[in-house]
Parts: C-alpha cells; structure tokens; sequence
C-alpha cells in the first residue's frame, strides 16, 4: 500500500526543483523515490482535479526512471559531446555530426561521415543506452508497470495504442504530398532523385540550403520580434538558431512560442498546472508560429520576399518532413513494420535509434502537440483570415490559451477547434 503524501509539501519542493531552488531538507531525494510516485499514483482515484494529480504523478514518475539510469546517461552525454567521429578536418563529437552534415555539398563526404558516425555510435553508446533503459524498464517492473513506457502511459493517462494509430494515420494522410515535397527539396538542395535520398542526406535536404539567399541570414530573431509585435504579444527571448536561412527561422519561431506558452501561464495556478501539464500545450505553440515560414503572407509582410512563391514551396517540404518524422516515431509505439523509415522515405540506420527506448512519452507528445498546432493554424485562418499573424486578436486568443497553463486538454481543443485539420 502507497504510503499518505503531503501534497502541498510535495508541490513546494517541485517548484523548487524546477526553478533551480534547493526543496526543503529531506525532501530532495523523495521526489522521485518509489514511494512518492505509488502514493501520487494513489492520489489520483480521490483527486478533484485529474489533470492535474496526473502532472505530479507524472513528474514523480519521470523522474524516478531518469533517476535509475543516470550514471549511464551522464556517461552517454559525455560521449556525445566527445571528439570520437572521423570528420573532415579532425575528431568531431557525435552531437555535431548532423551540422556538418546539412552543410556537406558533396554527397560521397556526407555518407562517410555518416557511417564513421555511426561506427562510433555503434561501438561507444550502444552500452550506456542499452544499461540506461535496462535499469529504466527494472525500475517500471518494481512499481507493477509492464515497461517504463508503460508506467508513463499509466499515470499520465495517454493512451498509447491511439496515439501509435495516429500516427500511422498521419503517415497515411501525407504520404502523396511527402512524395511530390520530397522529390522537389531533393532535387532543388542535392540534385538527386527524391529515391535517390539516403540517411545521411537528410539533415541536408531539412536545411533548405538552395533557399538559404532568399531570408536574410541571421534574421529569425529578429522575424519572431516582429511577429510577436504584431501580433500585441511580449517578445520571447529564445537561444540562437544553430541553422542558416530557412531552418534557422523555423527553429527561433518554433522555440519563441513554446517559450511564451510556458511562461504565460498564470502565476496563480499550482505548480503543477504552470510549470508541468502536458507538454504538447507548449510544444504546439510552437509548432504553430514555426508554420509561418510557409506561409507567403507572412513571408512577404515579416520577412520582406517579394516574391514569396519558391521559399514557400521549399519550406513546405522542410515542415512536412518534421511532421513526418513525429508520425512515424509515435506509430513506432505499438504495431510492426517500420514507420520511421517510412516517415523519412530511407532506411533510418538503427545506430541513430539507440535512445529511442530512453524517449518516455515523448513521440506520444510530439504529434499530440502538432495536431494541436494544425486545430490552432486552422482555426485562426478561419477567424482572422490568412494573414491572422498580423491581428491582435489572435494575439489575445494565443494568451488566454497560455493563461490555463496545463489545465487545458490538448484532445478536447483539438475537437472543440478543428478535428479535421490537415496534418500537412
């Protein structure tokens, strides 16, 4: 039987936990122990509030599991952050690969530093990973879980043979219109045939880089501080984009959302509605503004194309593979086959897939997070029109979603906003 919990003792030591704080003597080690997350677990057949008992139970749950694999996973970082690739002009770490990857013109170089990657990764991480979900799924058995997914689907309440059948649902629905995108980005950034694509291209064929003149370089900040003022919302500071041109954009967009999601909850909410809840809330935000690079109105009025039609088409293409990439990781969940590579349209190297047993609940999250953002990009074209970046009032809609912080249902907006709307 789980033992009683203080849960505003418990609160009070997450928030500290989460905002860098030292929690209260004694109370450091217990939020994740196997107790806190039984009696959280326990908490949630009497809770007045299910959503959000299920945020701490989830909290208590990732974090113990995190906490059974960490020496494993501080010595795979390590070794990511390591010089141990052959590259092109000395040791590289595995992490930096697929930057030098999309900046490779020469297809011959880009396979040979993808296969002295995943040599390396093959030969280095494969045993930390491998130990880390060991003791991870361990970890899951000793609190009656089949599987550490398992314990997270439980107390987070996901279901994840629905979100493996979306996933699959996804792939299905964009599959003409990745094969007509994938054969104009291949052609357009390598100069191959969309089937003529491998692994290795990839991180190439997502930066775009035959579209990189048409931004102008170093300006996604600068495109989100704009957005965001038209849009009457406080600017969101956000890490430098690590890509050039196009890619570079999409990533200060999509990371300036999410950003102002999580900070425009309402600071009277607990803990665990502001700080925690669902992750898809946040993620969509930012799915959403990153959408905008497609979007020729947007291009024309932020961005200052004045002829939008190309970077549009190119940019289409790059979302879409993202978009992709979430489908096949979520339907990889449950079901046979192999999603993932179908996703991408080339054979993913299992080298590359090594911490998808570490991955928790998050391919789950992700595509519940980017059918969230086409409901909330469907709905704003419908009541603001096509250039709803440019109105106040979706302004003021974005910040009263933000306000609810994790007390909102990503599932029921999705159908309250547009259930149909197109994964594309």
């Amino acid at each position: 039987m789980a033992r009683p919990i203080d849960l505003d003792a418990y609160r009070d030591a997450a928030e500290r936990y989460l905002t860098g704080a030292p929690p209260p003597s004694g109370l450091a080690d217990e939020l994740f122990d196997p107790d806190a997350v039984r009696a959280l677990e326990a908490a949630l057949a009497t809770a007045g509030d299910r959503r959000r008992a299920r945020a701490l139970a989830r909290f208590a749950a990732e974090g113990h599991l995190r906490a059974a694999g960490a020496a494993e996973l501080a010595e795979a970082e390590r070794l990511l952050a390591e010089p141990i690739v052959d590259g092109p002009s000395g040791p590289v770490a595995p992490r930096e690969v697929d930057a030098l990857l999309a900046a490779e013109p020469d297809a011959e170089r880009r396979a040979d530093l993808q296969a002295a990657r995943l040599r390396a990764l093959g030969a280095r991480l494969a045993g930390p990973l491998e130990e880390a979900a060991t003791r991870r799924e361990a970890a899951a058995r000793a609190l009656g879980a089949a599987s550490a997914r398992e314990l997270l689907a439980r107390v987070a309440g996901v279901d994840l043979a629905a979100a493996a059948a979306d996933g699959r649902r996804w792939l299905e629905r964009t599959a003409d219109a990745w094969a007509l995108a994938r054969e104009i980005a291949a052609l357009e950034s390598l100069g191959v045939r969309g089937d003529e694509l491998t692994a290795a291209d990839i991180p190439r064929l997502a930066r775009a880089p035959a579209r990189e003149a048409d931004l102008p370089p170093d300006g996604g900040h600068a495109a989100l501080a704009a957005t965001l003022d038209l849009l009457g919302l406080p600017y969101a500071r956000a890490v430098a984009p690590r890509a050039p041109g196009l890619a570079g954009y999409a990533e200060a967009l999509r990371a300036g959302g999410a950003s102002l999601a999580r900070l425009g909850a309402s600071t009277r909410l607990p803990v665990e509605a502001r700080l925690l809840g669902d992750p898809a809330l946040r993620w969509a935000h930012g799915f959403l503004l990153e959408g905008l690079v497609a979007e020729p109105a947007w291009l024309v009025r932020v961005a200052g194309l004045a002829d939008p039609e190309p970077p549009p088409r190119a940019a289409e293409a790059v979302l879409l593979l993202g978009r992709r990439a979430a489908a096949g990781r979520a339907a990889a969940l449950e079901g046979g086959g192999d999603p993932v590579s179908e996703a991408f349209g080339v054979q993913w190297p299992e080298e590359l897939r090594l911490a998808e047993p570490l991955a928790g609940l998050a391919p789950a999250d992700e595509l519940r997070a980017r059918r969230l953002a086409a409901a909330l990009r469907a709905h704003l074209r419908e009541a603001h029109g096509v250039r709803w970046f440019a109105d106040p009032r979706a302004g003021s809609f974005l910040r009263e979603l933000w306000l609810e912080g994790g007390d909102l249902d990503a599932g029921a907006l999705i159908a309250e906003l547009a259930p149909d709307a197109d994964a594309a």
